[in-house]
């Protein structure tokens, strides 16, 4: 008996050309397989806090954000969280005195607003998201609720 016969198929059960076609399926379904199951194993679903800083805003938009508003990325509508805490404070300008001296003076009309946002996401070695969000300090987030929209900047992160 030959291992190939003279209809091409092996010990003439299966032809050469569908063996390797359910070869190459069999490699990309374990391939995908085992990608999936490295993820899920790296990364950790857990609650995290983010304080965001917004700069120089007017006092109708900093008297609308409240605790308790459910906070999303403006790009992507992904929801980041929940606002559990507001802290408003005068903004700091920098004027020149009679004297030529520059001094810092709190702004009467714009105001800073750092805002704190608990949601869930994900920890691993490489990235921390909130929401569909990737987060780090520094990083800059357009983020709005039904009412506002307004630029923020990452400050800290808990988790």
């Amino acid at each position: 008996m030959h291992i190939i016969d003279n209809k091409g198929r092996i010990f003439g059960l299966i032809n050469i050309i569908d063996l390797l076609v359910i070869l190459v399926i069999l490699a990309v379904v374990a391939r995908f397989g085992t990608k999936i199951h490295q993820s899920s194993v790296g990364s950790q679903a857990k609650d995290i806090e983010a304080v965001l800083y917004v700069k120089e805003v007017k006092d109708a938009t900093a008297d609308v954000i409240k605790v308790g508003d459910t906070v999303k990325e403006t790009k992507t509508n992904g929801v980041l969280g929940k606002v559990t805490n507001v802290e408003v404070k005068p903004s700091e300008t920098l004027v020149e005195t009679a004297d030529g001296r520059i001094v810092v003076y709190p702004n009467p009309v714009l105001k800073d607003v750092y805002i704190t946002v608990k949601g869930t996401g994900s920890v691993n070695e490489n990235a921390i998201v909130l929401g569909s969000n990737e987060i780090r300090i520094g990083t800059s987030l357009q983020i709005k609720t039904n009412i506002y929209s307004v630029t923020s900047t990452v400050m800290e992160i808990n988790f």
